[in-house]
């Protein structure tokens, strides 16, 4: 008999010692009370307590749920609704220093003459395969709201801080803004609105603390106790009112080498991170990389449309582009603005492009275009349009052909340059050069035969002798010539004064 209870013994003793292998949590628990009778030793590495800690005290697992999570797993390890066989849920726990594990509690339920006695399970950490697909989730909200124009990048980045947050509830984040080698918040969710204000405008140096060190070495800085690190000895007053005990921070670095932010995590205790936490760091700081590098990309874009539309508006200068194989034609605002066309009402194609033009120019035109179609050659070429106002404008255009591999046409794009006013000035210029013209014309002609009289009729009068009726006569002819030069001075002297005030016009 007694060997009988020692091999019985025996073989529950290497039972129990090979649960105590296997890398999860085994439990077995009453099925009407939920009170445990077993916890293996795997529960000090998953969650840092010991089997007796968990068996001792009270409720011990109903109030190690996390508390979001309590209710929806107490309903559902609720027995008298459960048919008796395998059964799993996914919920959270938390560990000894507080932070948080996502649990799989794989179970069963042991009846005995058809009633649930026992309850018996694996728990296993899947923080890890959890973390990273909320992780992606998280990323994919950020990316899209980040693709949104009408979202501002404050909420994008703070966003993203507050679900990272989630994944690690005892770390607080922070994304500060790299400029002129000062660090400037960008995003703190979490952190003191005045501990914030502290930090803001300090300069990035060796020993400026995680996020300015790591700023100016251009690496990862991993501070676990800021009382008593060297790098933090100028600030460390800073954080330590406000109870931050430990500060890790890592650079985003752009394409170009440069270092445009820096992600900081802080906590309320002195730790350093473990493997899983480095991980998630790392993967925050390479999307951030991409978000501040797209919006730096894309504010360029747009400040670089911006001065374009102005420069357009301002020489009146438009573009077009046309895909030949879909004839949808895209036309910049400044070159609806050219044809006097409002863009909501018109739509561009090729066909009603040729409806705008001058009657006279169609056909010629017509010809250009086919013509590149043809020789893929890009053209330049000069045309007239008319205005709905029936206005004719000139314009001068350019265009280039873009083909498949196959030599097939795509996409033809161009330029429309309004010369108008160009047109009226050149006609102004010859307008006055042609007045010009005359004036020195006048002046060679006109001015020369008076002259000549005058000068001709003083001689007369200066060296031959003459009685006095002839020298009156003589005077009266040297007056008239005398009147018919003022005449013609006076003629000029207008013509001038006309041309200066057109000069003067046109300048301006």
């Amino acid at each position: 008999m007694k060997n009988k209870e020692q091999v019985l013994k025996n073989s529950r003793d290497q039972f129990y010692s090979l649960l105590q292998t296997i890398e999860g949590i085994v439990w077995e628990a009453e099925a009407d009370t939920l009170r445990f009778t077993f916890v293996s030793n795997h529960v000090k590495n998953i969650l840092g307590f010991s089997p007796h800690d968990w068996l001792t005290q009270p409720h011990f697992w109903e109030n190690h749920i996390h508390p979001d999570d309590r209710e929806e797993v107490l309903n559902y390890y609720n027995t008298r609704t459960r048919p008796a066989h395998s059964h799993s849920l996914e919920y959270r726990m938390i560990k000894v220093d507080g932070s948080i594990v996502w649990i799989k509690d794989i179970f069963s339920i042991i009846s005995d003459v058809g009633s649930p006695t026992l309850l018996r399970g694996l728990m296993l950490d899947i923080s890890i395969t959890r973390r990273l697909s909320n992780l992606e989730h998280l990323e994919k909200i950020v990316l899209e709201l980040n693709s949104k124009n009408d979202v501002p990048f404050h909420d994008v980045l703070s966003c993203y801080l507050t679900g990272v947050e989630a994944l690690f509830p005892q770390m607080l984040c922070s994304i500060l803004h790299v400029k002129n080698n000062r660090l400037y918040n960008w995003s703190s969710p979490s952190l003191p609105i005045a501990y914030i204000e502290a930090i803001e405008n300090l300069p990035i140096s060796e020993n400026g603390g995680s996020c300015g060190t790591a700023a100016f070495l251009k690496q990862k800085v991993i501070v676990s106790d800021i009382e008593n690190d060297p790098r933090w000895a100028r600030y460390k007053h800073l954080a330590l009112t406000f109870n931050l005990r430990a500060c890790w921070s890592h650079p985003v670095i752009n394409s170009d080498g440069e270092v445009m932010a820096t992600l900081g995590m802080y906590y309320h205790k002195p730790r350093t991170p473990d493997e899983d936490e480095l991980k998630v760091i790392e993967r925050v700081t390479a999307l951030l990389k991409i978000i501040l590098e797209n919006r730096q990309k894309a504010e360029f874009i747009n400040e670089t449309n911006f001065l374009m539309a102005q420069s357009q508006e301002l020489a009146h200068f438009g573009n077009w582009r046309w895909d030949v194989q879909n004839n949808i034609v895209t036309w910049s605002d400044t070159l609806y603005a050219i044809y006097g066309l409002n863009k909501k009402d018109f739509k561009a194609t090729f066909e009603g492009y040729q409806e705008l033009l001058h009657p006279e120019d169609r056909q010629r035109i017509y010809q250009i275009i086919t013509n590149v179609l043809k020789t893929k050659e890009d053209v330049e070429f000069e045309e007239r349009i008319i205005r709905p106002t029936g206005e004719i404008r000139y314009l001068k255009s350019w265009g280039m052909l873009k083909s498949d591999a196959n030599g097939l046409p795509l996409v033809m794009i161009g330029a429309c340059l309004d010369i108008t006013e160009r047109l009226s000035y050149v006609t102004e210029i010859e307008m006055q050069n042609e007045k010009l013209r005359e004036i020195a014309w006048m002046l060679s002609h006109g001015v020369r035969a008076p002259l000549t009289r005058i000068m001709g009729l003083i001689d007369l009068i200066k060296n031959y002798p003459n009685n006095d009726i002839e020298k009156n006569q003589l005077l009266e002819y040297l007056l008239t010539s005398a009147y018919e030069l003022d005449g013609i001075v006076r003629t000029i002297s207008e013509k001038t004064e006309h041309i200066e005030l057109k000069a003067s016009a046109i300048s301006k």
